[in-house]
């Protein structure tokens, strides 16, 4: 049962004895010949957190962009409040009282902070100009909300890093004070510290009566903050855990079925056997200031080797300036395969054979209004080419080899990737890779906001690929994750090498140990 802010036992708020604030009833949703969701029933009470739990396309995206009034349901109500309601449009639910944060950001980048946080809702002055100084300080109340202090309301979005731009958009769903606040993957980007301070948030909405929806593949967190969890699996709400009855175990079996036991990829990784004259990857003195510094190791084929760290500590930063990603600034020695390297542009970096499976799907991944195939394809059209025509047939054979290989579900290879969950767009991603079969491997955070099952599933694409030969760098904000996977561990902090773990020794222990250990000290 969850504990909450003042310490004492969390037992449903008012929602063990209040009407619900928000009822749907026997949600549909059909989208041409796939059934998305079928027959969802959920209640919503106040000062209650109900998570949502399910594999990727198990229906969770689907009923909250019902809720969220972005699709309508085919069959089924909605009532808020006790009155019934169809939402036409996102702007009838946010009227209504429910506001969304989405996984995927919705914020403009070149607008302000303050500007994206209160866009439509401006303060104005006599009526008809934006009042800009009311606009910077409700914003900046906003953002203390979340602990966000550090966060310039001034600031423009598109420079701001992934986290904090998650961050405005929260501030941005705390704008309209809701009834009913929709969390989908909150926590996905952010750091340790982050994540602390937005569970305080979520547990002061809950407390003065909020309704919350949560969506989090961190169970952990479910654990931690939910009152109710409700199961969902292939478009059907399968079970719902009451307040203090939640089991880990009995939640993974219901999301996955009968395939609860085969899915069970985890398992520890062991010191890399390799020998050193099979070194693919070689860095020395790597430096980009202000992000890292004297960076280096050799990396060998069928390796995997892990960045981790707290979030910020430059892991990310390296694997983008490694891919090119960084004009200017880099410093030091990159070698692949014997050649030397300093990649100013990622088709360097392509060129020397490293592959980069980014965080950021949406802007740095894929193309959403492409298709799957269209997406996979992209990177190997060269091979495609018969003459001076790209073979369809042998694209469709790519594509669809990979669609199996990945266990991507879609209608057919045709539909848009932003049609997909969060974690078929993610596999997706990795099969644009894959199929160039570079010797080169970057991982960089991705199972971010990706379900148990699809993360086993992934975990297995890079066992496979390190089993194949190929050398892989591996970034996570799970450092759980490092342990289950990683022959060998490089902990970063403030943007240097802290340690190395190998084999037994990498543990989230020793990895938070290694994090830790100056500031520990110097505090000592």
């Amino acid at each position: 049962m969850p504990i909450a802010a003042d310490g004492a036992r969390h037992a449903g708020g008012a929602g063990a004895a209040a009407a619900p604030t928000l009822a749907a009833t026997g949600l549909s949703k059909r989208f041409g010949g796939v059934v998305a969701l079928r027959r969802a029933d959920l209640a919503l009470y106040p000062g209650e957190v109900h998570a949502l739990l399910g594999a990727n396309g198990a229906g969770k995206s689907t009923l909250v962009k019902l809720l969220a009034g972005i699709e309508q349901p085919d069959d089924g109500t909605i009532e808020v409040g006790g009155a019934a309601m169809r939402f036409a449009s996102p702007h009838a639910a946010l009227a209504a009282g429910i506001a969304t944060v989405h996984q995927e950001l919705s914020l403009f980048p070149s607008l302000s902070v303050a500007e994206n946080i209160l866009i439509g809702q401006e303060p104005l002055r006599g009526g008809h100009w934006i009042d800009a100084a009311a606009m910077r300080e409700r914003a900046r109340v906003l953002l203390a909300m979340l602990g966000a202090t550090d966060i310039d309301p001034d600031a423009t979005v598109g420079d701001l890093p992934l986290a904090q731009a998650q961050l405005v958009e929260i501030a941005k769903a705390l704008s309209t004070d809701p009834r009913v606040l929709i969390l989908d993957e909150p926590t996905s980007a952010l750091s340790i510290a982050e994540v602390e301070h937005l569970i305080t948030v979520i547990e002061r909405l809950r407390d003065r009566g909020t309704a919350i929806v949560l969506i989090s593949h961190r169970l952990g967190e479910i654990e931690r903050l939910a009152d109710r969890v409700s199961i969902l699996r292939s478009g059907e709400k399968v079970g719902e855990f009451p307040p203090g009855d939640f089991s880990r175990d009995r939640a993974l079996a219901l999301m996955l079925g009968e395939a609860w036991q085969e899915r069970q990829t985890a398992r520890p990784a062991e010191a890399f056997a390799g020998r050193a004259d099979d070194t693919i990857l070689h860095v020395s003195g790597l430096t980009l200031a202000p992000h890292f510094a004297d960076i280096g190791f050799d990396l060998r084929r069928g390796e995997v080797l892990g960045l981790a760290g707290l979030e910020g500590q430059g892991q990310k930063e390296f694997l983008f300036a490694l891919f090119g990603l960084f004009r200017r600034g880099l410093e030091g020695v990159i070698e692949i395969g014997g050649r030397r390297l300093l990649p100013r542009r990622p088709r360097d970096a392509i060129a020397a054979g490293i592959a980069l499976i980014p965080d950021d799907r949406k802007t740095l991944g894929g193309f959403l209004g492409l298709s799957i195939a269209e997406n996979i394809a992209i990177t190997v059209l060269g091979s495609l080419r018969r003459r001076l025509l790209i073979s369809r047939r042998a694209e469709a054979d790519l594509v669809d080899d990979h669609i199996r290989r990945l266990g991507i579900k879609c209608a057919s290879r045709a539909v848009p990737l932003g049609s997909l969950s969060g974690g078929n767009q993610q596999k997706v991603v990795v099969a644009k890779w894959l199929a160039r079969r570079e010797p080169v491997y970057v991982f960089c955070d991705p199972t971010r906001g990706v379900d148990a099952g699809a993360r086993g599933e992934l975990f297995g694409v890079i066992r496979e690929l390190a089993a194949q030969g190929t050398a892989v760098l591996f970034y996570s904000t799970d450092i759980s994750e490092f342990s289950l996977l990683c022959n060998r561990v490089l902990v970063f902090r403030e943007g240097r090498v802290a340690g190395s773990l190998e084999g037994a020794s990498i543990t989230e222990q020793n990895i938070l140990d290694l994090s830790f250990h100056e500031a520990a000290h110097e505090a000592a």
